[in-house]
């Protein structure tokens, strides 16, 4: 039995119809699967609910679970993350109740290709010498400003693309980090480590708005290293690849059913990403292993303040730069 889990409140629905004919041409393959939407209490999911019983194949089941939701949090606050791990939690947690060997996680801005699920499915079916599937976590991509996927650490969930000797810095920021990092070494008291710490991180955030010395192939030259995303963790890969990740996003993302057993966000207090806390806090723990798949790319429909904007990924289709991973961007226009 394969669940399919979708979370979504009324703010997110702007392609949901695109997002449920995708699933249903992805997983057609499957006479029988478990349709799971995890939603709020609005008029809207309502009518959500009624376009996934139209569009869904015949003979699947589906399943509406009802978050008493007031109203949607603003993007990457800690209120949002925790609500989005409240959906996607309920979710998973049904799908274990039904005992879903697999669980399909699709989130509701992502349009999936219709050969999604069964490369996903054939990548999680990679054996190990042993013969046991050697990935239980298998996530294509898709563009959220960069491509998903790539390596960190626990401490640093997503690598830096660049670290600060990798960038073009003013001479003054240049001073004031190496300063800030000194202090850190020795703080005086809590409260002095709590203040340089949030000064390190503001400097931070503006390091990476420097330029890179060179291009990622030129730093690689220099002495290679592990990146954070994609688009620097393997340069000009794309189609036709599997590749061992870090990390991941919850797009597209197939789970085995030791994944889906370890898909549980206690702990988790809304800092970071709720995907990200079950890469780092439930997944690597456990010593399951994450493949992302640039081979299969979703789109991404992301609402911003000018409209809704599609972002459409797909491969270069000629040239030398033929297979790489690509992204163009123009106005969501709903069919």
């Amino acid at each position: 039995m394969i669940a399919i889990t979708v979370s979504a409140t009324k703010g997110y629905l702007h392609a949901w119809r695109e997002c449920v004919r995708g699933i249903a041409a992805a997983a057609s393959h499957h006479a029988e699967a478990h349709f799971i939407f995890s939603t709020d209490e609005s008029k809207d999911a309502e009518r959500a609910a009624n376009v996934a019983h139209q569009e869904l194949p015949e003979g699947w089941k589906i399943s509406v679970l009802k978050h008493p939701f007031k109203e949607d949090a603003k993007d990457y606050q800690a209120a949002a993350q925790c609500r989005i791990a409240v959906l996607q939690g309920a979710g998973f947690a049904l799908a274990r109740k039904i005992r879903a060997t697999l669980c399909w996680v699709v989130e509701s801005d992502t349009i999936v290709p219709a050969h999604s699920l069964r490369m996903l499915e054939w990548t999680l079916a990679m054996p190990q010498a042993d013969g046991r599937p050697y990935y239980d976590i298998a996530a294509a991509t898709y563009p959220n400003g960069l491509f998903l996927g790539g390596f960190g650490t626990p401490q640093n969930p997503i690598a830096e693309d660049f670290l600060p000797s990798e960038r073009k810095l003013a001479h003054r920021l240049k001073l004031c980090l190496e300063a800030c990092e000194k202090r850190l070494e020795s703080p005086k008291d809590q409260a002095s480590a709590d203040r340089e710490g949030r000064r390190r991180a503001r400097l931070r955030e503006r390091v990476k708005k420097a330029p890179p010395l060179g291009n990622v192939f030129e730093m690689n030259a220099l002495g290679y290293r592990r990146r954070g995303w994609m688009d620097f963790a393997y340069p000009g890969i794309g189609l036709g690849s599997v590749v061992p990740s870090d990390w991941c996003g919850l797009g597209c993302t197939l789970l085995s059913g030791a994944a889906l057993s370890h898909a549980d966000f206690t702990g988790y207090d809304g800092r970071g990403t709720q995907d990200l806390f079950l890469c780092w806090r439930k997944w690597h723990p456990a010593g399951l292993r994450i493949a992302c798949v640039p081979h299969v790319t979703c789109d991404h429909i992301k609402a911003s303040p000018e409209g809704v904007v599609h972002h459409v990924a797909y491969h270069e289709p000629d040239g030398e730069c033929r297979g790489h991973l690509r992204v163009r961007h123009q106005p969501f226009v709903p069919l």
